[in-house]
Formats: structure tokens, C-alpha cells, sequence
């Protein structure tokens, strides 16, 4: 159990550190620095790096997961963890969303330098993943301390 926990920790950090780096440091410095026809490949980019960490910390959360509540815990677990997984399987279908939504328009747009369309797409992931971050704070609360909490 100690390794499906350690990796499922790591997975959450991974994911949710990425989006609070990704938020709260580079979009305001890009943002303040950087004009679209450079901020938008940039964030593609950056995107392009971050996004298969996530779908490799999402399938790891997942299985581990599982793998914690079903084994060691045979399905019983406190009210924290069942909100946890509920949280969790939301932000998973969220990014799915980014994925296979708003993010390969943002990606055709900046291809064929259509810097203006490009601009909606990047608005959306932004709302999403600032959604994404506070459902993942408030994951990563409950489950460190959602025991105490509930």
C-alpha cells in the first residue's frame, strides 16, 4: 500500500502543481510580457510538454486509486475519500474536455497564425484549468486531511 500511495501522491502533486505553476506564475508573466503572436505558440508549447504528464498522472491517480480503495480498504471508506474520487473523476473528464476540445483548436489556430481565433480556445483551457485547480486543492485538502474534516 505504501507504493500505491506514494505514486498516487506524486501523481496529484504532478497534476495539480503543474496547473498552479501553469496559473498563478506563467500566464500572469506571459501575459504582462508577451504579445499573442508570442504568448500563443508559448502556452501551445508549454501545453504540449505539460498535457501527456497529466494523462500519465490521471490514469496513475486512477489505478492507484482503485487499487488503495479496493484492496487494503475492501470499499469502506470515510465520506472524505468517496468526495475525493467524485472531485477527482470530474477534473479527470474536465481535461479530457481540454484535451479533445478547446485544445487542438487552440492548436490548428496558432498552426495557421490565426492569432485571433486562437485567443477563445486559450480563454477557455484557462477557465477550465483554473476550475481544475481549485477542485484539485480542495481534493488534495480532503485528502490529506479530510479524515479531521468530516
Amino acid at each position: 500500500m505504501s507504493i500505491a500511495i506514494a505514486l498516487h501522491l506524486l501523481a496529484a502533486i504532478v497534476w495539480v502543481g503543474g496547473m498552479f505553476f501553469a496559473h498563478m506564475a506563467l500566464r500572469p508573466a506571459a501575459n504582462g510580457l508577451l504579445e499573442p503572436r508570442q504568448r500563443l505558440p508559448l502556452m501551445r508549447r508549454v501545453f504540449a510538454g505539460f498535457f501527456p504528464w497529466v494523462w500519465a498522472s490521471v490514469a496513475l491517480i486512477l489505478v492507484t486509486g482503485f487499487w488503495i480503495f479496493l484492496g487494503p480498504y475492501q470499499g469502506q471508506a470515510g465520506l472524505h475519500v468517496h468526495i475525493m474520487s467524485g472531485l477527482g473523476l470530474v477534473m479527470a473528464a474536465i481535461f479530457a474536455y481540454i484535451w479533445f476540445a478547446p485544445y487542438p483548436r487552440l492548436g490548428r489556430a496558432v498552426d495557421a497564425g490565426d492569432f485571433p481565433a486562437a485567443a477563445p480556445h486559450l480563454a477557455m483551457i484557462r477557465r477550465l484549468i483554473a476550475t481544475n485547480l481549485v477542485l484539485g486543492l480542495v481534493t488534495s485538502v480532503l485528502g490529506g486531511a479530510g479524515r479531521y474534516l468530516l
